[in-house]
C-alpha cells in the first residue's frame, strides 16, 4: 500500500452549546487534521436532544466543505441508553432509535454505529446461557426489523459494532453477526463497524490481517463493512475486557494498527481514532488532554512516536511493546 495514501482518518468529538455544535465539531478536526469525526447526536446517557436546527449544520457544512470534509464519512453513535436484544414492550427502544436515525440523516451523515445489545441471563448452566443468548439474538432480530422497516425510505447505513465480549454482550463473534444479517433477510442497510480493541479482546488475532478479511468475507461480506474504529488495547488478545489503550501503549501494537490502516481495502473506509485522553499530571492536579491531532499525525506518517510532552501520560504504559523502547 502506498504509504502516501490519504486516508479517511477522523476522532470522536463532543457536541456542546459552548463550541456552536457541528460548527465546533468541523473546526475541532480541521485542528486534528483529521478528514471525518463521530459524534453522538445529543449526550449519550439520556434522551435530551437539541433540534437539529440549533446545531449550526449550515455553517459546519461550509466549513466542511473548504476542509473536505465529507459529511457522508462522518459517524453517528447511538446513545448507551437502549438495549436491541431487549422486549421493546413499550416502544421505547424504536422510537428512539428511529428519532436518532432521522437526526443522522437529517446532519447529512450516512453511518449510524450502534452496540447489539446484551442478554440477560442468572444461571450459569452452559445449556441456559446458550438459550438466553440465543433468546437475546432473536429479540435483536426483532427489534431491527422494525426499526429497518421504518426507515427504509432514508440513506443510511446501520452499522452493528464488533463487541469485546464482556459479560453478556451479543456481536462479539462475526458468526453472532452473521446470524442477526441473516435473521434480518440480509437486509441491504445492515453493514458493520470494526473495532480493533473489541476485536483484539473477543480473541481475533489482528496481525493476519488477510486472514481476517477472508474469515470477514466468507461470513458476512467486505462489502457490509462501512467504517473502523482503530485503538490499541489495555489487555492480552481474548481477555474480553474492553479497555482502550493510546496507540502502540497496549497489545496490539503500532504496527499491526498499521497494516490495518493501509490495508488496501481498509484504507477506503472511515477510519475513527478511538483511544483515551492523555493524562496530565501538575501537582495533584489531573486533567484529560485530547491525543487526537497527535494519533492521527502518527497515522499519516506511518511512523510511532513517544508523546511530545513528558506531563502527558499515555492510557496504557504498562505493556510497552518493542517499537515505544
Amino acid at each position: 500500500m502506498d504509504s502516501q495514501k490519504q486516508l479517511i482518518l477522523g476522532s470522536h468529538i463532543s457536541l456542546n452549546k459552548s463550541n456552536n455544535y457541528l460548527l465546533g465539531a468541523v473546526q475541532e478536526s480541521i485542528y486534528n487534521g483529521a478528514d471525518c469525526f463521530m459524534i453522538f447526536t445529543g449526550p449519550p446517557q439520556n434522551q435530551r436532544r437539541v433540534p437539529i436546527d440549533q446545531l449550526f449544520l449550515s455553517e459546519a457544512l461550509k466549513e466542511a466543505q473548504k476542509a473536505n470534509i465529507n459529511f457522508q464519512n462522518c459517524v453517528v453513535h447511538a446513545p448507551y441508553i437502549f438495549n436491541l436484544a431487549k422486549k421493546d414492550e413499550d416502544g421505547f427502544i424504536h422510537s428512539l432509535v428511529v428519532n436518532e436515525i432521522q437526526r443522522t440523516v437529517q446532519m447529512g451523515i450516512k453511518i449510524f454505529v450502534v452496540h447489539p445489545g446484551f442478554f440477560y441471563s442468572k444461571p450459569k448452566d452452559p445449556e441456559q446461557l446458550s438459550k438466553d443468548r440465543q433468546a437475546g439474538i432473536q429479540q435483536i432480530i426483532s427489534n431491527l426489523k422494525r426499526i429497518l422497516k421504518t426507515t427504509e425510505h432514508l440513506d443510511y447505513w446501520f452499522a452493528l459494532e464488533t463487541m469485546a465480549g464482556k459479560k453478556n454482550q451479543l456481536g462479539s463473534s462475526l458468526e453472532e453477526l452473521k446470524e442477526i444479517i441473516e435473521g434480518c433477510e440480509n437486509h441491504p442497510r445492515l453493514a458493520v463497524c470494526l473495532d480493533t480493541v473489541h476485536l483484539h479482546d473477543s480473541g481475533y488475532d489482528l496481525s493476519d490481517v488477510e486472514g481476517f478479511k477472508k474469515h470477514f468475507d466468507s461470513l458476512i461480506g467486505l462489502d457490509r463493512i462501512k467504517t473502523i474504529h482503530l485503538g490499541d488495547s489495555m489487555n492480552p488478545r481474548g481477555s474480553r475486557k474492553d479497555r482502550h489503550a493510546n496507540l502502540n501503549y497496549g497489545h496490539i501494537g503500532f504496527d499491526t494498527l498499521m497494516k490495518w490502516a493501509y490495508d488496501e481495502f481498509f484504507s477506503t473506509l472511515p477510519i475513527i481514532v478511538e483511544t483515551p485522553f492523555w493524562i496530565k499530571k501538575v501537582g495533584e492536579k489531573k486533567t484529560l488532554v485530547s491525543p487526537y491531532k497527535w494519533e492521527i499525525q502518527l497515522i499519516r506518517n506511518r511512523a510511532w512516536k513517544p508523546i511530545p510532552n513528558p506531563e502527558h501520560q499515555p492510557i496504557y504504559n504498562r505493556f510497552l511493546t518493542s517499537t515505544n523502547e
